[in-house]
């Protein structure tokens, strides 16, 4: 099920917010805004699954666990919150779930448990959800095999796995929706090179797993006309390359109801594969993949205003949040930005992707 709604109270600068999250949700905002803060709560979710599922056990609160590593509690309260809890609450028009704990030995106050039927189950606790760190994965000459997070179609919070992936689903069909509009088949690898296309003309990938040495090689190729090159490891391929591949796999192995939430997916990308990427996600997201994607990238907000305009995503199935502070506030102000059918944006507030006006504004000036 879609997550609708996330009220938050008292976590790190987010005092008290309530978010309406969409098929494509865009975070963006100034640096220490509260963007993160805000991603950590969903995964804190996450991490603290198991509590929702049982009356008894441990009912503390983990901080620092496999999906968010938050430091000391005392961190993590809202600065002028005095003993309060922090509370953050997930829901739809159908149900709400709801966790709230104490700073002092973080105990559990309340937590509304999971129904049984994994049908009713919100997206967040899927055993598959996905979601992909802006600290990724460096490239190298060889990756690690895991058939835990294989198994689970899961490939790292890092992307650490996407090697593994491949190698073992090269010829899983993909929704159709998602092909490449040059693809031959549903093929996942197929697919995957012809969208790292966008990114970098002529490339090909292949993935071949070494069980003997329980490791998975990633190897790229460039094609010229009749020309093909030899095999190149990442480590000769442009950067960019390996911190998108992550991405591109997550959105194509995605199935319709799955929460994808992505990190800054423009990170070493030229400006045409950032606008590309955003198409991607929007065609994903048209077709009822859920994902959340925190960027500064402009790229990213236009390509996904080219999207709509273009009527691959209707203006009803996006939203976009510009997180600010004021002068000399604690708190995170959030403005709630809308895409018209047109792709026009309905408010430019102070800091929303506006430097290069600035700048430009400050060399035309005599």
């Amino acid at each position: 099920m879609k997550i609708n709604k996330i009220k938050i109270k008292n976590f790190k600068s987010l005092r008290d917010i309530d978010i309406e999250l969409n098929n494509l949700t865009l975070i963006t905002g100034v640096n220490s805004s509260g963007k993160s803060s805000f991603i950590q709560s969903i995964l804190l979710i996450k991490q603290n699954e198991d509590k929702f599922y049982s009356l008894r056990g441990n009912k503390i609160v983990n901080i620092n666990g496999k999906y968010v590593k938050l430091g000391n509690k005392e961190d993590i309260l809202f600065e002028d919150a005095f003993r309060e809890d922090i509370e953050i609450k997930i829901s739809n028009s159908k149900i709400e779930h709801n966790l709230k704990f104490n700073i002092q030995d973080l105990k559990i106050n309340n937590i509304k448990l999971l129904p049984e039927k994994s049908e009713n189950l919100f997206n967040i606790f899927y055993d598959d959800f996905q979601y992909i760190s802006t600290d990724r994965v460096e490239p190298k000459i060889s990756y690690n095999l895991s058939d835990e997070e294989i198994t689970r179609n899961l490939i790292g919070l890092k992307g650490e796995y996407t090697a593994h992936y491949l190698a073992k689903n090269r010829h899983k069909s993909i929704e159709k929706n998602l092909r490449h509009k040059n693809s031959q088949t549903a093929q996942l690898l197929e697919n995957v090179s012809l969208w790292l296309n966008e990114i970098s003309n002529n490339i090909e990938i292949k993935a071949k797993i070494y069980n003997e040495l329980q490791q998975v090689n990633l190897t790229y190729s460039y094609s010229y006309g009749d020309n093909t090159t030899s095999d190149y490891t990442p480590l000769n391929v442009g950067f960019g390359i390996t911190y998108v591949l992550p991405i591109i796999v997550t959105i194509l192995k995605a199935k319709k109801g799955d929460l994808l939430i992505i990190e800054n997916p423009e990170s070493h990308l030229h400006p045409a594969g950032q606008s590309k990427i955003a198409e991607l996600c929007a065609i994903a997201s048209a077709k009822g993949v859920q994902i959340i994607l925190e960027t500064h990238s402009d790229h990213i907000l236009n390509g996904v205003r080219i999207a709509t305009k273009n009527g691959v995503l209707d203006s009803n199935q996006s939203q976009i949040y510009y997180f600010r502070k004021e002068k000399d506030e604690l708190e995170t102000k959030i403005d709630k930005i809308n895409i018209d059918k047109n792709g026009g944006i309905d408010s430019y507030p102070k800091g929303f992707f506006d430097q290069f006006d600035d700048d430009l504004d400050r060399l035309i000036t005599w």
